[in-house]
């Protein structure tokens, strides 16, 4: 029988002045990336947890139809993302949890990486939002249109964690600058799809 997971989706976050949820951007046609991220959990998790604010839990039970075994994490306010990690793993059933960030589009094979083992970040090589030039003197002598930058590691927003890590977290904070630095974590180097949709541009 294959290993099951439960994974949280850190959901929160709007756009513009109407406060749009980030987990309801199209991803696809017909397909926001909140779909898409239960789309790539659902063959492997057994429980998947939204951790989102009140009023954005209420415009996605309102546009999707959410089939499954989901429970929604609902912050009253701002947690930042270890906080809101450590309220939405009270709802974890299993001792390894996926995290992911709802805006991070990937297709990271999840057996794969739950055999490289927890306390992993996913990482991948960034490709450049622009064109390169290089130059000799004042003439272009190459161009190179948004090359990947295979020197640099990111995170793809991404990990795999133990439940137990829910209580050295903080009530509010970043996992980026309050948590990873002072903790030993692996790095899973994913080759793959990696897309970051922020304000609607896919980078």
């Amino acid at each position: 029988m294959a290993r099951k997971v439960d994974a949280v989706i850190l959901a929160g976050g709007v756009l513009g002045k109407n406060n749009f949820p980030k987990a309801l951007i199209e991803a696809s046609p017909h397909k926001t990336v909140l779909e898409r991220q239960i789309e790539w959990l659902s063959p492997v998790v057994d429980r998947i947890i939204i951790a989102c604010r009140d009023y954005e839990a209420e415009q996605i039970k309102k546009y999707l139809q959410l089939r499954g075994n989901f429970v929604f994490s609902i912050e009253h306010e701002l947690l930042g993302t270890a906080g809101a990690l450590k309220k939405a793993l009270k709802y974890a059933k299993r001792s390894d949890v996926i995290v992911c960030n709802v805006d991070d589009v990937t297709n990271i094979d999840i057996h794969t990486l739950l055999n490289f083992g927890e306390n992993s970040i996913c990482v991948a090589n960034p490709r450049l939002p622009f064109g390169v030039i290089e130059m000799e003197n004042l003439n272009i002598i190459s161009f190179r249109e948004k090359p990947l930058l295979k020197e640099i590691w990111v995170s793809c927003g991404v990990y795999l964690i133990n439940k137990k890590i829910q209580k050295e977290l903080p009530e509010k904070g970043s996992l980026e600058r309050d948590v990873f630095p002072f903790m030993k974590l692996k790095a899973y180097k994913h080759y793959g799809i990696w897309k970051t949709f922020s304000l609607q541009k896919i980078y």
